[in-house]
């Protein structure tokens, strides 16, 4: 009875209830009964759903289309598979429109030539959206429903123009890259054209910060960009230089208008006061240190001889001639060597007894620079000067592939870069100078490899002395054959080894003789190890005595004294 209950629930419309899954799959539950079913219950279907003989099932997706699944072969179709059509009478109707559709399109065929028919096809490949890197079996799921696919009769047709179209569209795709790549090459020369932090000094990586999340920063390789940025400040280089010639002569004239204009400039003013003053100036500090200078004395030039009009002409030229004669006196002293770039005041004045010369004197109680003020600018245009030549000796010296030992001359160092013209108009003792330092340099490397050499002589020495299967009678060759696996054997070079290996089997030679006639063996016939292992073994009271012997053959060493007390320490073994 209650199983009988069961199936009445299960065959009430009532306790039936449809529901939609997470997934879109559509499922039935019986509330009476608690059960619930993919498939729909009996008691819900339709007529023609009863009338369904056929193995396949209808669904609905959670958007509410139709699909037909098949549990027993496990295929699902969108379109009403024909074995329903036929039991819903559906077959003969659409058998019957497709003929009356099929006339008029044998009357008005769309593709007339094959290549209408592949362009069609090409056409449905690129509208419908299948990529050039897409399996055919992928691209064919994209382009069946589509009328032209059909412009090509068969499969193999139609795979074969497929791959036509791939080879085509990926070599497209190239292109086009290409073209994006010099399109993204033109934007970042543009971009650096319109930077706002665009200096001459500026470096790659500064603008690889300023771009880099740029779609065509990212376009471009790492080595192409260096490249294009380096091309690109090679040429703005090269125009900031031909701007900047040209707008020097604006700035200059601004800032000798500015000269006038200050109250506080006069001709006598230091030029450091000068530039305290205008220090913050922008037509002031576009100018470098040089420009500015020169403009300066230009200035002052030519103010000098309009004060010459308005003041006293013999107070005037005295004070000039007094100037004039202590700059010739720095420029002298100078010349002959007495002083350099790093001179002090206190010392010139102590070494040349400055304060008893007449141009020192001359100088007292006139206004404007003095002595010192003189001085310290004359010093500060040698260091200035000096830094220059340095730079260019140097760029002259790397050019001609000159490199400055410890055995190099100054002669020679001064002939080959006399070559160079411009090297000709740089003086003498700035020459020296740098030669010099880069001879001192030199010696400096030379005395570390000197000592370095001397170290790996004594450790190549103490590896014979402790070394017992070496004896007077050993062979070069028997030697490298046991000690070439000793790092202290590989640190000496060839030559000194060799040397140094011959002396120390000579002096063993000698020890065996002295031990030979001082002391005769015991037995006759006693073999060579026992003359090497007396030699080895020497009595201290022999030794003493053979001490000076010794030494004299050492010292013919490569490396010193070090041989004779390795000896030393060889006879102890």
């Amino acid at each position: 009875r209650s199983c009988a209950l069961v199936a009445d629930m299960a065959e009430d419309p009532k306790n039936w209830t449809e529901h939609t899954h997470q997934d879109g799959r559509r499922y039935y539950y019986n509330k009476a009964t608690k059960a619930s079913s993919w498939d729909k219950p009996p008691c819900l279907k339709t007529d023609q759903e009863k009338a369904n003989t056929t193995s396949w099932k209808e669904y609905k997706t959670a958007d509410g289309r139709d699909y037909f699944f098949n549990p027993v072969t496990k295929a699902s179709v969108w379109e009403m598979p024909i074995e329903l059509k036929r039991l819903r009478g559906l077959a003969q109707q659409e058998e019957s429109e497709d003929e009356q559709e099929r006339e008029p399109e044998e009357e008005e065929q769309e593709w007339k030539t094959p290549e209408e028919r592949k362009a069609a096809f090409h056409a449905v490949l690129s509208d419908k959206g299948v990529k050039a890197g897409m399996k055919w079996e992928e691209a064919l799921k994209l382009i069946q429903e589509d009328r032209r696919f059909n412009a090509l009769d068969s499969a193999g047709a139609r795979k074969q123009e497929f791959s036509i179209w791939v080879t085509q569209s990926m070599k497209r795709q190239k292109e086009e890259e290409r073209e994006k790549k010099k399109q993204a090459k033109d934007d970042f020369v543009q971009a650096l054209t319109t930077w706002k932090d665009l200096k001459v000094s500026v470096r790659y990586k500064d603008a690889a910060e300023a771009f880099f999340e740029e779609e065509w920063f990212k376009l471009i390789e790492e080595d192409d960009r260096d490249e294009v940025f380096q091309d690109f400040m090679d040429e703005h280089e090269k125009k900031s230089k031909e701007e900047r010639r040209k707008q020097r002569k604006d700035f200059v004239e601004k800032v000798q208008a500015m000269y006038d204009e200050n109250d506080k400039i006069t001709v006598t003013s230091r030029w450091r006061d000068v530039q305290d003053l205008l220090r913050e100036d922008e037509a002031f500090r576009w100018l470098s240190k040089l420009e500015a200078l020169t403009s300066w004395e230009e200035w002052v030039g030519e103010n000098e001889k309009k004060e010459v009009q308005s003041k006293s002409t013999l107070q005037f030229r005295h004070g000039r001639r007094a100037r004039d004669a202590f700059r010739a006196v720095l420029k002298e002293s100078h010349e002959q060597g007495k002083l350099k770039a790093d001179t002090t005041w206190r010392n010139f004045l102590r070494d040349m007894d400055l304060t008893e010369h007449p141009a020192y004197g001359g100088m007292i109680g006139l206004h404007g620079s003095t002595q010192h003020d003189l001085f310290d600018d004359f010093i500060e245009e040698l260091g200035e000067k000096y830094k220059e030549d340095r730079a260019k000796i140097k760029k002259y010296a790397k050019a001609a592939a000159m490199i400055v030992t410890s055995s190099s001359t100054f002669e020679w160092f001064d002939e080959t870069l006399s070559k160079e013209e411009a090297y000709k108009l740089i003086p003498k003792d700035t020459s020296r100078l740098v030669f010099e330092s880069l001879h001192a340099k030199a010696k400096e490397q030379d005395e570390t490899q000197e000592k370095l050499a001397k170290k790996n002589r004594k450790k190549f020495v103490e590896l014979l002395q402790k070394t017992r299967e070496v004896t007077a009678k050993t062979t070069y060759d028997v030697a490298e054959k046991l000690l070439r696996s000793n790092s202290s054997w590989d640190a000496v070079e060839e030559d000194t080894r060799r040397q140094c290996f011959s002396i120390f089997v000579d002096q063993l030679k000698i020890q065996t003789a002295s031990r030979k006639k001082d002391e005769a063996p015991s037995e006759e016939g006693e073999g060579d190890e026992a003359a090497d292992g007396a030699a080895k073994k020497k009595p201290k009271k022999v030794e003493k005595e053979k001490g000076k012997k010794r030494k004299e053959p050492l010292e013919e060493s490569p490396g010193g004294e070090e041989p004779e007390k390795k000896v030393k320490k060889h006879k102890k073994k």
